[in-house]
């Protein structure tokens, strides 16, 4: 991670690092912040809170696994604090969760990392441990059972690199890199990188035994914290025996311990050994059973061990390092057996030899032209959701809720004012209202409650606006009146008078009683169809499919008119429009009055929008996976295979299999969205949830804001969604 992030560095301004799942904090941490976000802000002096670059904390993440039903609210909420985050940075290393402490994730932690990854569209680059007694072959299939795994979850595998190889692994030898990366390019897995196991990386160093024990140093400037170690002697005899015993264990650098009665005696001698060429030369000396406030020497041999080097000798580190700790000497003992070697931020040697071997063994340039070749930007469903919550929170808009009295009703009201999503005004007496919303323990007081059958200046006024639009039918204000009683006629006329942006209905009246006031008065100019379409959130995409609830039997002309604007009802989500006009036939590969006119609408719709990338007859899987297209289509095509709004050529095609993909694969159906209207109306299931209601209602906004946009002659694309790239590392 450090090696990897020094390099980008170079080419990336602004560049940032988070930590989806945070790691566990150093032993000993005075800050608490996960130990990798601690030591990526020390070895690169970055700004902001630390705080700030971590997602989740690994209780949250066990406590959510432990209830299932909090599972996805974890996913939303690393999406929303990644989203934070990287609003201001080009380019963000994200590291993936792994064993780092005593609180870990599950055994299903490569799962989560995967679907995080996918969730923020993030490539990953596969880290590897690859022990000596693994082969080519075992290290192959261990790569590509991970590569299955990330890709089971709809995330993008960049690459591998292989960490702490052995020398004397197969892997380490150059015919045996040659023929892993062989296999694994044939498999579609790119190696970029060996890098050797170290032993520097591999010891141990006086600032981790320090975090271990709650060691001190016994004067300032003398513990050296990149004191390196890699054996133990105890002073347990004389000292002529501790002297023979470090001197039998060079070259090896010793860790001598000297407990209460040999402390002065251990540290003096081996301070004066050190002094001379002949030695032995200990790296260090831990001091065990000194407690708190207590003098870890007496007086005198602190100042002969002063006295030994000089300050040029201590600025350069020439100084035996030697620390204290409270422990007994067999507690010491122990604790030092149980620490694994690791980078602290105050591990400089550490550091740059972090640095060096990436550049030494990692073809960064050949991952960056992979990490920079053009990647079609995905709109995944966290991000749609995400993006659409974001553009409400910023032009929150004014949307009529008929149903005030309906349970789910309130409750996704008070949820969308609390949260700021929408300026909700509920119809009905605001008495009832008040008393059904203090009996549901539902908090409306930011709410506008209207009085939809009281006679007021702006009832007469929805009258005066509904007799002219339905004048050419000869409505009159008495019926006017009569028909304003129905809270979808009242909330219609809000909208069409523009005292509201959009209205949401239906959780207790059908379909047709919801949408056909608005077929009545909001028909856009010029549009002879009002259609629908459905968002279908999908764990890997979000697709949009038209007509599933409005036409039945469309025809040629009227099927080129669903597809053109559904296309724009995309864009206007910030979707690019790739649009696929399904049939049981791909690009003539069957006949029958049902492809004919299919085709013809394909040529109908190119007729009018050039600009769109269209394509059809098509079936179903040539649209919209990319293996199937390359195998029933020759030649280029934009949408075979990238398909992601999906036009079916009848209501019964397009119902049935809108209810059998969201059954079948748990996918977030939004919908059915109207569109061909002036102002947005939408329809909601008798049997929805709040969440129902409050995608409804956000849906509707983003459409009111899309056609404010337009009318001010933008392109009304309410989600600016621009294409990001992003770094996911996993430590496996």
């Amino acid at each position: 991670m450090i090696g990897l992030y020094d390099f980008l560095e170079r080419y990336v301004l602004r560049p940032g690092f988070f930590q989806p799942i945070a790691g566990e904090p150093f032993p000993a941490s005075k800050t608490g912040l996960s130990r990798h976000v601690e030591l990526m802000c020390a070895a690169f002096k970055m700004t902001g809170d630390p705080a700030a670059k971590t997602g989740v904390t690994r209780r949250e993440v066990v406590a959510a696994m432990a209830d299932k039903g909090h599972v996805e609210e974890l996913y939303d909420h690393i999406y929303e604090r990644y989203k934070a985050y990287k609003a201001d940075r080009n380019f963000v290393v994200l590291e993936g969760s792994h064993k780092d402490g005593p609180i870990n994730v599950p055994s299903s932690r490569l799962e989560m990392n995967a679907r995080v990854a996918a969730a923020v569209d993030a490539p990953v680059l596969m880290v590897l441990d690859a022990p000596s007694d693994l082969t080519v072959e075992d290290l192959t299939n261990k790569a590509l059972a991970a590569k299955n795994s990330f890709e089971a979850q709809h995330a993008e595998v960049l690459g591998l690199v292989l960490n702490q190889v052995a020398p004397e692994s197969e892997a380490a030898k150059p015919e045996g890199r040659e023929r892993l990366s062989q296999r694994l390019e044939e498999a579609g897995l790119q190696l970029f990188g060996v890098l050797p196991r170290d032993p520097l990386l591999a010891s141990v160093r006086m600032d981790e035994i320090q975090a271990a024990l709650k060691a001190r140093p016994v004067a300032d400037g003398a513990e050296h914290p990149d004191a390196r170690f890699d054996k133990v002697v105890v002073a347990g005899g004389s000292t002529e025996d501790l002297l023979a015993d470090v001197a039998r264990a060079e070259p090896e650098r010793v860790l001598a311990i000297a407990g209460p009665g040999s402390a002065d005696s251990a540290v003096l001698a081996l301070a004066a050994a050190n002094l001379g060429a002949a030695g032995p030369h200990a790296a260090g000396v831990l001091l065990t059973g000194v407690g708190e406030g207590r003098p870890a020497l007496g007086s005198h041999a602190c100042k002969v061990l002063r006295a030994c080097y000089s300050s040029e000798d201590r600025a350069a580190g020439h100084e035996l390092p030697v620390v204290a700790t409270q422990l007994s000497t067999w507690e010491a003992c122990g604790a030092l057996q149980r620490i694994e070697p690791s980078i602290l931020p105050s591990s400089d040697a550490k550091i740059r030899r972090c640095k060096a071997m990436f550049g030494e063994h990692v073809e960064a340039q050949r991952m960056l032209k992979a990490l920079k070749a053009e990647r079609e930007f995905r709109m995944t469903s966290k991000q749609f959701v995400h993006n659409i919550y974001d553009t409400c929170l910023r032009q929150p808009q004014r949307v009529v809720l008929p149903e005030a009295l309906d349970p789910r009703v309130l409750a996704a009201a008070a949820e969308l004012s609390a949260r700021a999503l929408a300026h909700v005004l509920l119809l009905g007496k605001p008495d009832r209202v008040a008393a059904q919303a203090r009996k549901l323990g539902a908090d409306i007081s930011k709410c506008a409650v209207v009085d939809h059958l009281a006679d007021t200046p702006e009832r007469e006024r929805y009258v005066d606006a509904l007799v002219r639009a339905r004048a050419k039918k000869g409505l009159k204000p008495e019926a006017a009146r009569e028909l304003l009683e129905d809270g979808n006629y009242y909330g219609t006329l809000m909208t069409l008078c523009g005292d509201a942006d959009g209205m949401v209905s239906g959780a207790t009246h059908t379909t047709a009683a919801t949408i056909r006031p608005g077929l009545q008065v909001l028909r856009a100019p010029g549009a002879s169809l009002v259609s629908s379409v459905f968002f279908m959130c999908l764990p890997d995409r979000v697709l949009v499919y038209g007509d599933c609830a409005v036409n039945v039997q469309p025809s040629a002309q009227e099927l080129a008119q669903i597809a053109v604007t559904s296309a724009d009802t995309a864009a206007a989500f910030g979707i690019s429009p790739r649009v696929a006009l399904l049939s049981y036939s791909t690009l003539g590969s069957g006949s029958g009055p049902e492809v004919d006119r299919v085709t013809e609408a394909v040529r109908l719709a190119r007729e009018a929008r050039p600009d769109l990338a269209l394509e059809g007859p098509i079936q179903y899987d040539a649209a919209v996976d990319p293996v199937i297209a390359r195998q029933k289509i020759k030649g280029d095509s934009q949408v075979a295979g990238r398909a992601n709004v999906c036009i079916f050529p009848d209501l019964n095609t397009g119902n049935n299999t809108y209810k059998a993909v969201q059954q079948s694969t748990g996918a977030i159906a939004i919908g059915p969205v109207l569109q061909g209207l002036t102002r947005p109306v939408n329809d909601l299931s008798r049997g929805c949830t709040v969440a129902d209601i409050l995608n409804t209602v956000t849906v509707t906004s983003v459409q009111a804001i899309a056609i404010k946009q337009r009318a001010e002659g933008k392109d009304g694309n309410a989600l600016a969604a621009s294409a990001e790239c992003h770094y996911f590392g996993e430590v496996a």
